[in-house]
């Protein structure tokens, strides 16, 4: 066979296929490329970086905790009082070092994070007296604006952590049963 007549086969093999699994439209496609991800500490040079806030007591609760391969945001009070709710007001300050803007919450999925303890939640994060806890979804997020940037939408909050013991389904204990809190950072099209 020569060349011709092996590339005018590979052409009619070619068409007929095509007109046999239609159009050429797909509902799925799987490429495999390279990625190369860098994770950075909490500090200048993350996405978002965590730090203490400039509330009265937040140099007592907070500390850092760089003994794992990242940095570790330690919550520690020893001193709470049973069936109270304690605020740490400006307790976690939390900036954009990004140059765009972000969506942020704390997840909700975590058993005992969030704004109703007649459902066990003993741990809340607020800003400007607004839980941000939850799905991202439901208006809870709060939207960072990209770094150096001043006034409504600015690059830096200090959230208020509250500790709410009130209800009669949750005790010290609940708050054992947390063992971390998870911030989402997404991106906006702003």
């Amino acid at each position: 066979m020569n060349r011709r007549s092996l590339l005018l086969s590979i052409g009619a093999a070619s068409v007929g296929t095509g007109a046999v699994f239609g159009s050429g439209a797909f509902t799925s496609i799987e490429a495999d490329r390279n990625v190369d991800l860098n994770v950075s500490s909490d500090s200048g040079s993350a996405q978002v970086s965590f730090d203490k806030g400039s509330g009265v007591g937040a140099g007592t609760i907070i500390g850092t905790d760089t003994s794992e391969s990242v940095d570790v945001i330690k919550f520690e009070e020893t001193n709470l009082n049973e069936r109270a709710k304690t605020t740490f007001t400006d307790a976690l300050e939390i900036d954009n070092n990004g140059s765009n803007t972000v969506n942020l919450y704390v997840d909700g999925s975590t058993d005992g994070v969030g704004d109703d303890p007649s459902n066990g939640d003993v741990l809340d994060f607020r800003v400007d007296d607004a839980s941000i806890v939850g799905d991202g979804t439901s208006g809870n997020a709060i939207e960072l604006g990209p770094d150096g940037n001043g006034g409504q939408n600015a690059d830096v909050v200090e959230v208020d952590i509250v500790v709410d013991l009130l209800d009669d389904n949750v005790d010290g204990s609940s708050l054992d049963d947390i063992e971390s809190v998870t911030f989402v950072v997404e991106a906006t099209n702003n």
